[in-house]
């Protein structure tokens, strides 16, 4: 399953729509995961469009964000438990703290976002996913596709652009 990982929208805060990079992206995926800080709803209904979407509110999120969407989910994908949440406080370490609240769950992926830096490793046997942020400038735009496939390692990509 090929999973399209985005956080830190910020439409139309920050960037005014989204990049026809994500739309090119999401319409080859299976299912996308939005990580928060979307900002405006009408980035959800856009994105649904293409895949069926499931989102966490991130800080930055208004009232109608932030009761529509949790701030953790608990998926089941393809056997492999995952984890999401935004994130809070300072961008250093971030991972950290995020690895700290999930880990008695034992996931196999925790995805957040909040610092708009891309990172991924495994810590503990966990993947620790942040796509980065798509409200970046030109350069520095990030997301990633997370493939899932029972029996194997999850795969990440990043795509900058």
């Amino acid at each position: 399953m090929r999973i399209a990982i985005l956080s830190d929208t910020h439409i139309p805060t920050r960037l005014g729509a989204l990049p026809g990079r994500v739309y090119e992206i999401c319409a080859e995926c299976d299912l996308i995961l939005h990580s928060g800080d979307i900002v405006e709803r009408e980035v959800i209904r856009d994105l649904e469009r293409f895949a069926p979407l499931k989102a966490v509110h991130g800080n930055m999120d208004p009232y109608d964000i932030s009761t529509r969407y949790p701030e953790s989910l608990i998926l089941d994908i393809e056997g492999f438990k995952i984890c999401m949440t935004h994130g809070t406080g300072s961008r250093f370490g971030i991972e950290n703290r995020i690895y700290k609240r999930f880990k008695d769950l034992k996931p196999d992926v925790i995805i957040f976002g909040h610092s708009h830096v891309f990172h991924s490793d495994i810590h503990e046997g966990t993947l620790r996913l942040n796509p980065g942020a798509l409200c970046e400038r030109k350069g520095r735009r990030s997301f990633a596709v997370l493939t899932l496939e029972k029996n194997s390692q999850p795969e990440v990509e990043h795509i900058l652009f």
